[in-house]
């Protein structure tokens, strides 16, 4: 009698093991099938994410490359491959990370952003004076940002920085290399280095053009407020109202020559929204010339 309970009670016991490592096996299997469906599907995304492009016709001979990324699809038309992964500093383009910070953290105010002129005379007239954000970003003033980014402090752009997968996210070399060639008679000056002033950060063309998706897409970092403050500054033209351009300009001297030239941005064309990096490595080139070819390639390649 004591057997066959003892019996019956076993065969319980097993059959209540059994149910519950066929439940954990259809559990796994279900799991692990979703999951390799997954990786299929984003192989399959990665495997066409990159159209490699010959601009040739636009940089004219000149060393560079192009980065711009669907905003829909999320494929990535390429121009030099090499050159598009190849970090550098990204001068005066961080602007548009300084701007985004300094409203952030409140250092900017949208409605009283004057921050005074300190009197040294530069060679850009313009910065020769008491400065908003808005004409600072438009006229590319160095010392005005230098003063954001200060007030800011290195703790919080690290976390910012770090946050957006920034290039190298080297702000080590926070005053810079106090040798910014660009102004040879007052290169020295604290008011127009910096880590992102050919110094410690450096960044690829194809890092650039994902972090301004990442901001202007996904909004990461920062307030739908503040990005579209930043958005409103970075405005190059307007084509009658089918197609808006983006951007800010950058260049930098390295070994006596002008380089590092960027534009970089985003454009809107009805319903198509693109995120570009465009950069110069060509000795004497400059950030305007960078602008004009990413325009000219928008226009003849992109429907503006």
């Amino acid at each position: 009698m004591y057997k066959n309970l003892i019996s019956e009670r076993g065969a319980e016991h097993m059959n209540k093991g059994w149910g519950k490592i066929l439940v954990i096996l259809s559990v796994s299997i279900l799991i692990s099938s979703y999951l390799f469906g997954q990786g299929i599907k984003q192989s399959k995304e990665d495997c066409n994410k990159k159209i490699f492009k010959d601009y040739d016709s636009y940089f004219k001979n000149m060393n560079g490359s192009a980065v711009f990324i669907d905003a829909d699809t999320g494929v990535y038309f390429v121009y030099n491959q090499e050159l598009s992964e190849f970090q550098t500093a990204p001068n005066s383009s961080f602007k548009i990370i300084s701007c985004l910070m300094g409203l952030e953290s409140g250092v900017i105010d949208p409605d009283n952003s004057l921050l005074e002129w300190d009197g040294t005379i530069y060679p850009v007239i313009e910065w020769n004076k008491n400065m908003e954000y808005r004409t600072a970003f438009k006229t590319s003033a160095i010392w005005y940002y230098r003063k954001v980014l200060d007030m800011i402090g290195p703790e919080y752009v690290q976390k910012v920085l770090d946050s957006l997968d920034y290039g190298n996210c080297d702000i080590s070399c926070w005053q810079g290399s106090m040798d910014n060639k660009v102004f040879p008679s007052i290169c020295t000056l604290k008011s127009i280095n910096g880590f992102w002033q050919e110094s410690s950060l450096k960044v690829s063309p194809i890092q650039q053009a994902e972090i301004i998706r990442k901001i202007f897409r996904d909004g990461i970092c920062f307030s739908e407020e503040n990005i579209q403050l930043v958005k409103e500054a970075m405005l190059i033209s307007n084509y009658n109202g089918s197609m808006s351009i983006y951007g800010k300009t950058g260049s930098g001297i390295r070994d006596e020559e002008w380089t590092d030239a960027w534009f970089t941005g985003f454009f809107e064309c009805k319903d198509k929204t693109m995120y570009f990096s465009v950069r110069l490595n060509e000795p004497g080139t400059g950030g305007q010339q960078a602008k004009e070819i990413a325009i000219n390639i928008i226009n003849s390649e992109f429907g503006g």
